[in-house]
């Protein structure tokens, strides 16, 4: 009897390491971009993600950034702001519509980047 519990103690955290290591289909891997202490600054500094993709900024730098769609500065429609980020800090957007996002720092505005979103089947490129 003993060894028969060791048996499915055993299978029972085999299973459970196996489905914890099983990529999940809750949500939708990220793209990932790098804020840099040089240029480009961004990295990659020009991105295409599909629709439904979420985009996630890093900032591993020890200042504080935005991520500003550049229509945030004028009268079009502002796509996303991040407000102050600080180092370290992450700012994800869940999902963009199709089109073409030229983004900056409004704390260095030399820092600039463009994403673009497609319905495509092309995947995320750098």
């Amino acid at each position: 009897m003993k060894g028969t519990l060791v048996v499915l103690v055993r299978t029972t955290l085999m299973l459970m390491l196996l489905l914890d290591a099983m990529p999940s289909t809750a949500t939708s891997p990220h793209f990932e971009i790098i804020i840099e202490n040089g240029s480009p600054y961004f990295f990659p500094p020009v991105a295409t993600v599909m629709t439904g993709t979420p985009i996630r900024w890093d900032n591993p730098t020890p200042t504080e950034h935005t991520i500003t769609h550049d229509s945030c500065i004028t009268d079009d429609p502002c796509a996303f702001d991040s407000d102050t980020m600080p180092p370290n800090g992450r700012y994800t957007v869940p999902s963009l519509p199709p089109g073409r996002y030229p983004y900056h720092c409004r704390v260095h505005p030399i820092m600039r980047g463009i994403l673009t979103v497609t319905d495509s089947a092309v995947p995320p490129q750098i």
